[in-house]
């Protein structure tokens, strides 16, 4: 062979050495996983929920209460709800009313008779007075023995109260509340209602001989069902089956709930009166509550819960807003027919303290809990199908089993009930067999009597069907396994139950034919046959559309690996990724909530948002 010939065939034959070289001809799904890129979809939303909602006249200061576990929570704005801040009291600050009235200057009475300026709240603060009450001015009012005078009226004069010498003729027991520049008094019993006008010194009180109980439905008898109020020179009664609101010019007016509401039950639920709208929080024969407003002529539903302030025109209330900016709910400010959030936030009430959940992104569409999220446009809508239980993304369509039923579609945002069948599958799949398989998951749980430990435990029963959509029952398939169950099932059939439970490190189930029967495994050994699993074996979390298996693992000190695997159970390759977000809080929350796209990105609920991938195949 000539010389050059020799060099000819040298060159190829290393040509073709390095043309071999796995490094150089890296797997496109280890490629794009090492590339891996992450941005935000979603920003964690203001969150404000209230039971209880007070506002100034001037609408500048606010207070707004909730129950968290047996403790109640109150916060405080004082610049119309642009921000809040925990409002701290304590001794006779304590018991914040269902409905305070709060001055124009920002000074409130606690049912403590504490006196609290929002102007200067300071942590684990005490009053600053003390008081009977206090009008829109600000002038503070105390009902006090005055000698042979008996409980006179006294008004605060620089921080010291002087007599009015006007006696309270009637029993204090009766003081329903202060607003504007009056306090209130009714003895519903002898229909007596008595008025202190703080500017003029001077107290009235009448007895209405015309107001007649019975034209309103129910006995009135029970003390813990009839509700009392006083707002602006209005007076109202609520008992069993309506309420009485009686005017500054001393008219009576009837109103009757609907026949439904008309039970013994309310009205339990409490009233709350502004001017001359008395809100009623009260239930139907069936048990549900309702709130409902009675003014005018009318008494009406309304489309929010008790949490209800009234300043004039102005509602303010507390919910969730149609293609508004919150996931959950806020605070809300109607005026003039338009309903929008106060800037505020203050609480994050979630589950692991996550905000949102799993999330399952489709297309422009991001779907949690039984919200459903535009992405381009930043806003929150109610989802039309419901909590999604799980997806499947077929050839054409996407199928979603939800709370409500079985939903299809091709856009992602509109969708087609297929059925309303009840099973609700957890994990779904179409076999290598070209039939739909599925597994549902009935979680248990078992606590100690003793120690308050909890033991888990899974009931689980496998489906099939031809269609995804109309389910059969696999006969023979129920079973119970321990720990909280399997997360994946892949199109080959294979699916294993980890049991997570104290002490039971190394125990697994793994099944073959899609949940039908299952086998134990322990410390790596099949206890049925006695022998080892491959080496290498690793079942994965997501099933991609190039046939490649993928898995997502998180480490205590915010280390975070993708594993990309060629089988269902292995032939692995562990690529370590440096997220942009922040990861040191996945490893203690990892609870199954990461979801795959119809374009294999991945979709990770944070504790700083939710956030996507770039595309892993």
């Amino acid at each position: 062979m000539h010389f050059e010939k020799k060099v000819l065939v040298l060159i190829i034959a290393i040509l073709a050495v390095f043309a071999c070289d796995p490094k150089e001809d890296t797997d496109p799904t280890i490629k794009a996983a090492q590339n891996v890129t992450f941005k935000k979809i979603m920003e964690l939303s203001p969150f404000a929920a209230a039971e209880n909602i007070s506002v100034s006249p001037n609408e500048k200061y606010m207070i707004f209460s909730y129950q968290e576990n047996t403790t109640v929570k109150n916060y405080y704005s004082k610049d119309g709800g642009e921000t809040v801040q925990e409002l701290f009291t304590y001794g006779n600050g304590s018991g914040i009313s269902t409905q305070t009235n709060i001055s124009n200057s920002g000074l409130f009475v606690t049912s403590g008779g504490g006196v609290y300026d929002l102007n200067n709240i300071r942590s684990g603060s005490a009053a600053v007075h003390y008081a009977t009450g206090v009008t829109d001015s600000g002038k503070l009012i105390y009902i006090q023995n005055d000698g042979a005078n008996g409980k006179t009226f006294f008004i605060d004069n620089n921080g010291t109260y002087e007599s009015t010498g006007v006696r309270l003729t009637m029993d204090q027991s009766f003081y329903l509340g202060t607003s504007g520049e009056k306090m209130g008094f009714f003895d519903s019993y002898n229909r007596v209602i008595g008025e202190f006008d703080v500017a003029t010194k001077t107290f009235t009180q009448a007895t209405l001989t015309n107001l007649n109980y019975s034209q309103v439905y129910g006995n009135g008898l029970s003390r813990n069902k009839v509700k009392t109020a006083y707002s602006y020179g209005h007076f109202a009664y609520a008992k069993e089956g309506g309420v009485i609101i009686i005017t500054p010019s001393k008219e009576i007016r009837y109103y009757n709930y609907p026949a439904d509401y008309q039970i013994w039950q309310n009205t339990e639920g409490g009233m709350k009166l502004f001017g001359d709208h008395a809100y009623v929080n009260i239930f139907d024969r069936w048990g549900a509550k309702k709130l409902y407003v009675a003014s005018g002529t009318t008494v009406e539903p309304v489309d929010h819960d008790f949490a209800v302030c009234r300043v004039g025109d102005k509602v303010y209330s507390q919910g969730f807003l149609e293609n508004g900016s919150r996931f959950k709910s806020g605070i809300i400010k109607e005026s003039n027919g338009t309903k929008s959030y106060l800037p505020l936030e203050y609480d994050f009430q979630y589950a692991s303290n996550q905000m949102f959940g799993k999330t399952y992104v489709l297309g422009n569409y991001a779907y949690v809990s039984d919200k459903v999220y535009d992405i381009s446009a930043k806003t929150y809508a109610t989802s039309p199908i419901g909590e999604i239980v799980s997806i499947y993304h077929d050839e054409s369509k996407t199928l979603a089993y939800t709370s409500k039923g079985i939903y299809t579609s091709t856009d992602n945002r509109n969708w087609t009930e297929e059925s309303t069948d009840p099973i609700r599958p957890n994990l779904v799949t179409k076999g290598t067999d070209g039939k739909y398989h599925a597994l549902t998951l009935v979680q248990q749980v078992y606590i100690s009597p003793s120690t308050q430990a909890r033991t888990y435990s899974v009931d689980i029963r496998a489906y099939e069907s031809v269609n995804g959509i109309g389910w059969n029952f696999v006969t023979g398939s129920a079973t119970n396994l321990s720990g909280t169950g399997p997360r994946f099932m892949s199109s080959d059939g294979k699916v294993q139950a980890i049991n997570n439970n104290v002490g039971s490190a190394g125990i697994s189930s793994f099944s073959e034919n899609f949940g039908e029967s299952w086998v134990r495994i322990v410390n790596g050994v099949n206890t049925t046959t006695g022998e080892a699993v491959p080496a290498g074996f690793k079942t994965s979390e997501f099933e991609m559309s190039n046939g490649k298996f993928l898995s997502v693992q998180f480490e205590f000190n915010g280390q975070m690996f993708l594993n990309s695997c060629a089988t269902s159970t292995g032939d692995c390759t562990e690529i370590e990724i440096v997220p942009s977000f922040n990861a040191e809080s996945m490893y203690q929350f990892d609870d199954g909530s990461t979801t795959l796209t119809s374009k294999d990105e991945l979709v990770f609920n944070t504790l700083d948002g939710i956030y996507l991938s770039s595309s892993i195949r």
